[in-house]
């Protein structure tokens, strides 16, 4: 009988990596400019009669949500980066990377 064979296309697999480290990137980005609107329209809020501070806690709840989805975009392209190191090594182990919770 046969033993598992595990193949991987690595400048495939490299390519996909490179994919979500740029969306963190652009995320990171979008992050930043809302940001700094959040700023802009926490100091409006006066002259608006608390319309600019609704907005704010909108586009600051946004922001998190960006902030959290560029993280795991991070995990993501550190996980297919080591899997490819570990697959080139012949460490099998790598397959744990994508298991379990997203969060942690």
């Amino acid at each position: 009988m046969a033993g598992q064979v595990v193949q991987m296309d690595y400048a495939v697999v490299g390519d996909v990596s490179k994919g979500f480290g740029t969306a963190r990137d652009v995320l990171n980005t979008v992050g930043k400019v809302l940001e700094v609107l959040v700023g802009i329209l926490r100091a409006t809020a006066f002259f608006s009669m608390g319309t600019s501070a609704a907005l704010a806690q909108y586009l600051d709840n946004i922001k998190q949500k960006v902030q959290n989805l560029a993280q795991l975009c991070q995990k993501f392209s550190d996980n297919l980066a080591r899997a490819i190191d570990d697959h080139k090594k012949g460490d099998v182990q790598g397959k744990t990377y994508f298991q379990g919770n997203l969060n942690s």
